[in-house]
């Protein structure tokens, strides 16, 4: 053996031994915890009452990934260690479309997108207007009460690390901000330029030296990570949301339900222990509610269905194949036009009112079904209102089996997928995940399928607030 590799196993062992001792911190607290609960001369380790939230969302955390683990031989002992101590759900029925910007809004408001406004990851950029590209960053984008509204009104501190939609808002906040086709230099500049407080991520980095070490442009969980280890253990704020998303990535590249995809979740997994190992190393974490939250789940795909390509054949818009100054096609003579959401997508009529234009959309979309073995189905009335779909569509599409939407004008109408994983879809197709451990929670209790929905309010009543415009309610876990 070389002294190389020597050395790299050595690296490696102790990597694992650090990680190992995280956890074996976490877990000797919960079972004091479960203990002191069947032993009334034992102190209970975790409050009665949460006085503090740590809320985690692994982005596209696929219930069946946590119903089948052992199937899968996953080695992910923190999540397992949090569902046996805490509340787990079966699973979690999402909102419509199920992507992840409507969906961690749904999270933090308790309210469907078509109440909370947040209607896709990108903002509706319609032929003819400007063409930024930007996405729902802000969280000034929102119509409705959220998480932290409602905890600045009981004059608690909140933190958001890569949260979606929550820019611009909380005592602490390093944005999720990024755009397409820039640098990770310019796409960094975006998110320091919109840190709150000023001056928070330079701080941070001259704390970490080692910030940046473990990012590459498939993974920033680790640097996510330790931007949430240094907030919790320096500025100790009431309300904590982190959002992971190397998972996500990992299975729109790889496919849903993949080594690849089994790997990146057991590094997920370390990334939960080591904030809560940050929480128990400040002294909070046995008065902290820990909340374990996913957005939505995840089907294989290896093709893409053009629905702007269907319509501009109808002739309810025209292509002229040429380009503006940005790249962007020019389209002109709109009289539908699709805004995709990955796995779905609206209709999105000039004139609501124009039943002809309507009448040609639904018949144009019948007849590609029809003819590809229903590669799509048409979502429509009470169907698209009950997970709250988008309010200004005419109707909404839902692509089928092994298909999602791409936004092409001219071309092909199917054309291969270069992603392997897709989400977007009716929640009824798959489902996501939940768990709850901590202060003021049950152990060992096992719920049946919940609304994500219900989750918002859920933490809110942790901590005794109120989320005003919530379209669900909190669990009863007792």
């Amino acid at each position: 053996m070389n002294h190389t590799s020597q050395a790299g196993q050595v690296r490696a062992l102790k990597k694992g031994l650090g990680l190992l001792g995280l956890f074996l911190s976490i877990l000797l607290l919960f079972v004091q915890t479960s203990s002191g609960s069947h032993q009334s001369n034992q102190t209970q380790l975790f409050a009665k009452k949460a006085k503090r939230v740590i809320v985690i969302s692994i982005d596209g955390l696929d219930a069946r990934y946590l119903q089948r683990r052992d199937e899968f031989h996953l080695k992910i002992p923190t999540l397992r260690l949090l569902m046996n101590q805490g509340v787990s759900a079966r699973g979690v029925l999402t909102v419509y479309p199920s992507v992840t910007y409507p969906a961690h809004t749904s999270l933090v408001t308790g309210a469907y997108p078509g109440k909370h406004g947040i209607l896709g990851n990108e903002r509706f950029e319609p032929p003819g207007t400007s063409q930024t590209g930007d996405w729902n960053w802000f969280a000034r984008y929102i119509r409705a009460d959220t998480l932290w509204d409602a905890a600045a009104r009981a004059g608690l501190k909140t933190a958001m690390i890569s949260w979606p939609a929550s820019a611009g808002a909380g005592d602490y906040n390093l944005p999720e901000i990024f755009k397409n086709g820039i640098s990770l230099q310019e796409a960094l500049a975006r998110i320091v330029a919109n840190t709150r407080p000023v001056g928070l991520f330079q701080e941070i980095t001259r704390h970490d030296p080692a910030l940046y070490q473990h990012s590459n442009p498939d993974e920033q969980d680790d640097l996510r990570t330790r931007v949430a280890e240094y907030i919790i253990a320096e500025k100790r704020p009431d309300v904590v949301f982190v959002h992971l998303f190397d998972f996500d990535h990992f299975q729109h590249k790889y496919g849903p339900f993949t080594q690849e995809a089994f790997a990146m979740l057991e590094k997920e997994d370390d990334y939960v222990a080591r904030i809560l190992s940050a929480a128990s190393s400040a002294g909070i974490l046995d008065e902290t509610a820990i909340f374990i939250v996913s957005d939505h789940g995840f089907l294989p795909i290896s093709k893409l269905i053009h629905p702007n390509v269907l319509l501009a054949q109808a002739g309810l818009l025209r292509a002229t194949g040429e380009r503006d100054a940005q790249g962007h096609a020019i389209i002109t003579d709109v009289r539908a036009v699709a805004y995709v959401t990955s796995g779905s997508c609206s209709i999105i009529l000039r004139d609501p009112a124009d039943r002809e234009t309507l009448r040609r959309a639904r018949a144009s979309f019948q007849k590609f079904a029809k003819q590809n073995n229903n590669a799509l189905s048409l979502v429509e009335g009470a169907k698209m209102r009950e997970f709250g779909g988008n309010p200004d569509a005419a109707f909404m599409l839902d692509a089928g089996d092994g298909y999602s939407f791409g936004n092409s004008f001219t071309g092909e109408a199917i054309t291969p997928s270069q992603q392997l994983g897709q989400h977007g879809y009716l929640p009824t197709r798959y489902r996501t995940s939940f768990i709850a451990a901590g202060a003021g929670l049950p152990q060992h209790l096992e719920l049946g399928e919940i609304r994500l929905i219900d989750i918002g309010p859920t933490i809110a009543a942790t901590l005794g607030l109120t989320l005003c415009d919530a379209d669900g309610r909190a669990l009863q876990l007792r």
